[in-house]
């Protein structure tokens, strides 16, 4: 069972103001492997986005921007499938590409808290943001850190292969069927 996992934070109210992206490599149900960088968003910071994640424009000035990571990020998930919770890191890539006239990279996205409310009942019809989920499943995060959420999205999803006795791939087929 091989699988990405994938979180951004935004500089503000524009989803393809990526602030920072953070990546986990899961294998066999354990990270391999972990990516992490700030992005210049390119772009002003609200007050809102850096209280809620502490990332400031200071931070970002020497960091590259989505335009210069962007080859690395398509060697490293083209063709896989990529973990999220919730639409909002996959609206801000794909908002990203536009915004930077980007071709979309070939993500096999996979929405963790999809997974969730198909897995653990008391989460089927709300309730199923990434802390709330997290402390149910006893796992230990610093919330708002891309990598840190990307990470906890990832054990999430590897519980519930556990859990339901799916793998990922079968996940990714049962969401994606007919498309």
């Amino acid at each position: 069972m091989k699988f990405f996992s994938l979180d951004v934070e935004t500089a503000n109210y524009d989803s393809s103001t990526i602030c920072q992206i953070g990546i986990g490599k899961f294998e066999n149900g354990e990270v391999v492997d972990t990516w992490v960088s700030l992005i210049d968003p390119e772009s002003f910071f609200h007050y809102t986005n850096v209280r809620i994640h502490g990332i400031t424009e200071d931070m970002v000035q020497l960091a590259p921007s989505f335009t210069e990571v962007y080859p690395l990020l398509k060697q490293l998930l083209a063709g896989n499938i990529v973990v999220h919770h919730t639409s909002f890191d996959v609206q801000a890539f794909a908002r990203a590409y536009a915004r930077f006239d980007l071709r979309p990279i070939n993500i096999r996205w996979l929405d963790s808290s999809r997974i969730v409310r198909h897995t653990w009942q008391q989460f089927s019809k709300g309730g199923y943001n990434l802390a709330n989920v997290a402390s149910h499943l006893g796992i230990e995060f610093r919330h708002h850190d891309a990598l840190e959420d990307s990470i906890a999205a990832g054990k999430i999803v590897v519980e519930a292969c556990r859990r339901t006795d799916r793998r990922v791939q079968e996940w990714f087929e049962l969401f994606n069927a007919g498309t």
